[in-house]
């Protein structure tokens, strides 16, 4: 199974002060890295955190795999940004779901249950998520 990491699990893990921090650390404790990220929701973290030296060592580490091209799937990533037009969706929120629909079997471990429990891949099939 191809574990997705969207930028709330990245947060939460390595903000110690963040309130999801135990349900983060539960999770890499308990899965087996590479967890699978795109760069838009790297630049979301490093944004957030002010830094993107922890994202940096864990992908030098193995435990993040950059495994998405922007360029290649702009346009599915615009197909699903018009799609959800009526709220609108972060771009690395685009890059999630579509990585869901690259690597069917896989989960998403998320922190953002408000929108990944409306959005759908390939259509209309859940994703399938880990929440807190």
């Amino acid at each position: 199974m191809t574990r997705i990491a969207d930028s709330g699990l990245l947060i939460a893990l390595i903000d110690r002060l963040d309130s999801h921090h135990a349900w983060a650390v539960g999770i890499i404790e308990v899965e087996e890295p590479p967890f699978f990220v795109c760069e838009p929701v790297c630049a979301e973290v490093a944004a957030v955190l002010g830094t993107a030296a922890p994202l940096l060592q864990m992908l030098q580490r193995g435990d993040l795999r950059l495994a998405f091209s922007l360029e290649n799937e702009a346009s599915s990533i615009q197909k699903l940004t018009w799609k959800y037009r009526d709220q609108p969706m972060a771009l690395a929120d685009a890059c999630v779901v579509r990585m869901s629909e690259l690597y069917p079997v896989c989960q998403v471990f998320t922190v953002d249950r408000k929108d990944f429990t409306v959005y759908r891949r390939s259509g209309n099939k859940t994703i399938p998520c880990r929440f807190p």
